[in-house]
């Protein structure tokens, strides 16, 4: 009965452990990406036609019907019920990242 509380307690330790060092590889992913907070700039807050169109992987030379569908494609890529199981974090982002590639969308389409 103690070997299996000892392994129940390793496998617990090692449960959370593992879930820690996950996150702050992805913090620090996020962070190196320049989405971070801080002094740099936010992808949602972008000003420029060229930022929104980095967002959605156009160029100026992309036609409407392409534009738009890069457009579906990010959004069916990244939206928030594609990501529900993999947790409230990844949840979180892809919402972030929609709201992001919207504000592009609708930017490059009114251009």
């Amino acid at each position: 009965m103690m070997r299996f509380a000892t392994f129940l307690i390793f496998i617990v330790v090692g449960y959370f452990i593992f879930h820690y060092i996950i996150r702050i590889l992805k913090e620090e992913t996020y962070r190196r990406s320049g989405r971070g907070g801080g002094r740099r700039r936010n992808r949602e807050n972008a000003d420029t036609e060229e930022e929104y169109r980095r967002i959605l992987g156009v160029t100026d030379k992309d036609s409407p019907a392409t534009i738009t569908r890069k457009y579906k494609e990010l959004l069916a890529k990244y939206h928030p019920d594609k990501v529900q199981h993999l947790g409230i974090e990844f949840q979180e982002m892809a919402e972030r990242k929609t709201k992001a590639i919207i504000q592009a969308y609708e930017f490059v389409r009114k251009k």
